[in-house]
């Protein structure tokens, strides 16, 4: 993509949105749509899959599909999910104008491809899904990666319902993890 900082072609900015079909992920996807309606900013949506090859090297089996089937399946299940969010939308807020919407699927670790995939972009916005463990007691493993490594904001959404807590914060990336996403000064 071109153009300037958080700008994706022809000069727009870009959101850049992480998926996975969870409950926190759908919330992301309906923050992102906020902030780039905003922002009069593009809507990138970004689904990371684990390669056949590489499920193959790791399980030690043999390569059972071909890359581009799993990168088809995953594309398709997240333009479902993206559609989906979209009717909502529409009903939430009938006269507003959707933002742009982008929808790839990218074959690698959840993480890293998202930072990749946001590199240059305004925000980057992904879902919670807290884990135990004491890296991931606030933030999930992919949250926790994009916040250690993307170059932009970030704010990491909580799924509806989810109790307050306390936001964690690192330079100018900001992860907010009360009961509705918020930018942590």
């Amino acid at each position: 993509m071109s153009g300037g900082a958080g700008t994706g072609g022809a000069g727009q900015p870009r959101v850049v949105v992480g998926i996975d079909g969870s409950a926190g992920s759908r919330a992301a996807l309906r923050h992102g749509l906020d902030e780039a309606r905003r922002r009069g900013a593009q809507l990138e949506v970004v689904a990371a899959f684990i390669s056949p090859e590489r499920l193959a090297v790791v399980n030690r089996l043999p390569i059972v599909t071909e890359r581009e089937a799993v990168a088809a399946a995953a594309e398709a299940a997240a333009r479902s999910e993206v559609d989906e969010v979209l009717a909502g939308d529409r009903v939430e807020h009938p006269g507003a104008a959707a933002p742009p919407v982008a929808v790839r699927a990218v074959a690698g670790d959840p993480g890293p491809a998202l930072t990749d995939a946001a590199a240059g972009a305004q925000l980057l916005v992904v879902g919670h899904r807290g884990r135990g463990g004491l890296a991931t007691t606030v933030l999930g493993s992919v949250a926790w990666w994009c916040l250690r490594h993307a170059s932009c904001p970030l704010t990491v959404v909580p799924p509806p319902g989810r109790p307050h807590t306390r936001p964690g914060v690192r330079g100018d990336r900001t992860a907010a993890l009360s009961g509705g996403a918020r930018d942590v000064p």
